[in-house]
């Protein structure tokens, strides 16, 4: 556990103290610092740093995450991201002139891996996608949509819930 705390700039600290089912980081330290480096590693990629917290928090609407949602809304916001992108974010309005083509189309790939098994990735999909994207720029975004799906499940499947965050 010490380990996890103790390298980058991941706050997990005051996530040890939360009140749900299981704490992840206290019964799995090994399993959750692996979760802990794949999030260090997304946190690097080369995508629009005003679009990663809209692709995590529409991927944790998807979910029904609500600890998650109320996570990225507030990233959403201290990152001074314009309320009208957000505001179509939470009502799943992705196809929005709010919107540039590239970012539909990333969020609507990022709905298809979400919702895998209702969606197959399509060689056109794929295609649609790296159009904007570098082989590697594409896998990174892959990585990122796993890991806000990976981080959905946990804390669903633990309970946690939006009123459950902490406050800076």
């Amino acid at each position: 556990m010490g380990k996890i705390l103790s390298k980058g700039t991941i706050k997990v600290g005051s996530l040890m103290n939360l009140k749900n089912r299981i704490n992840y980081f206290k019964v799995a330290p090994d399993g959750m610092e692996n979760v802990i480096q794949q999030e260090r590693y997304v946190n690097k990629i080369k995508l629009d740093r005003k679009f990663i917290p809209l692709v995590k928090l529409y991927i944790s609407l998807l979910n029904g995450c609500s600890y998650c949602i109320e996570m990225h809304y507030k990233e959403a916001t201290k990152k001074k991201i314009d309320q009208n992108r957000i505001d179509c974010i939470l009502k799943l309005n992705t196809d929005n002139k709010l919107f540039s083509e590239k970012e539909k189309t990333l969020l609507n790939f990022a709905k298809k891996v979400t919702i895998i098994s209702e969606n197959r990735i399509s060689d056109t999909e794929y295609l649609d996608v790296r159009k904007y994207l570098s082989e590697k720029e594409y896998i990174d975004f892959v990585l990122l949509i796993n890991q806000v799906n990976t981080w959905n499940r946990i804390s669903i499947s633990s309970g946690n819930t939006g009123k459950d965050i902490p406050t800076d």
